[in-house]
């Protein structure tokens, strides 16, 4: 699995979830199968990891915002995660 980029967004269209952030990730090799694709950002896991429409872009939600340079890891459950190299920048306001 090659992870290319990551695009984090800040939802601001209520959801009735806890979900504030939205991360969507581009890269290949991105396969969901018979074991579960997991993500982190910093200490906080990326929930309902999702393939979207797109190949090689999945989709997952954070419940609070990372702090500056968290760095996104990813790979399959029960197994280690892989760091990117890709990390969190706050979003100019």
């Amino acid at each position: 699995m090659q992870i290319d980029s990551a695009d984090f967004e800040v939802i601001t269209t209520p959801l009735p979830t806890d979900w504030v952030m939205r991360v969507v990730i581009h890269g290949s090799g991105l396969v969901q199968g018979g074991i579960r694709m997991v993500a982190e950002v910093g200490p906080q896991e990326v929930e309902g990891l999702m393939p979207t429409t797109d190949e090689g872009t999945i989709l997952g939600f954070l419940t609070r915002q990372p702090a500056p340079g968290d760095e996104l890891r990813i790979g399959y459950e029960n197994q280690p995660l892989t760091s990117t190299g890709i990390t969190f920048e706050a979003p100019n306001v």
